[in-house]
């Protein structure tokens, strides 16, 4: 793997692009309006918003490089190395499972009934060997349309590669697994929650 792949939810940064534009004319409108106070009492509710869907939509992804895989949540990044990995699965969302625990990605959920009823059986060929089960079968979630499908082909197809170079037969350092907490993200929410808060009850 040359370049690192990240993936994220195909609506995320329209929905996002939606609020952002619904919030920047509400506050527009306040300003226009020529109410100042107005304008400083509601314009952190439209921010608290737009910056709620940019962390719940578009910043959460799934990170996949030559060292490992990381999932960007929304507390949270969890990075976890390719020898840590025991298994990919695809049941409701994308969730990766090692020797300390299950982690699950945010930005790879499973896919909607009407997503399943669309998947054809070419797309189901040639999928990495992990992704099938019992008499070749394959889970819901593993379709490659899907959110979760997507991310854990390319997962599957790398960690695969180097089980078939013999490059994880070595121990795990560790759990292997590395937590980061977003704090600086939490604080900012915080400050605009309690500033929200404030305008309203002002």
């Amino acid at each position: 793997m040359t370049e690192p792949v990240v993936l994220r939810p195909r609506f995320g940064l329209v929905l996002c692009f939606l609020v952002w534009a619904i919030a920047a004319l509400c506050v527009g409108s306040l300003i226009v309006q020529g109410d100042p106070i107005a304008a400083l009492r509601f314009a952190p509710a439209f921010l608290t918003a737009a910056y709620l869907c940019w962390m719940l939509f578009w910043h959460p992804c799934v990170r996949v490089d030559a060292s490992g895989v990381t999932f960007v949540n929304l507390a949270r990044s969890v990075r976890i190395t390719w020898p840590a990995i025991a298994a990919i699965e695809t049941k409701y969302s994308l969730t990766v499972r090692t020797a300390s625990g299950k982690y699950t990605a945010w930005a790879a959920p499973g896919p909607s009934r009407f997503a399943t009823m669309r998947a054809s059986k070419a797309e189901l060929r040639n999928l990495p060997e992990s992704t099938y089960g019992a008499g070749g079968s394959v889970g819901l979630g593993d379709i490659p349309s899907s959110d979760s499908g997507a991310a854990a082909l390319n997962i599957r197809r790398y960690w695969e590669q180097l089980q078939r170079d013999g490059h994880l037969g070595g121990a795990v350092e560790g759990t292997g697994v590395q937590t980061t907490w977003h704090r600086t993200q939490l604080i900012v929410l915080g400050v605009l929650v309690v500033l929200t808060v404030a305008g309203i009850l002002a």
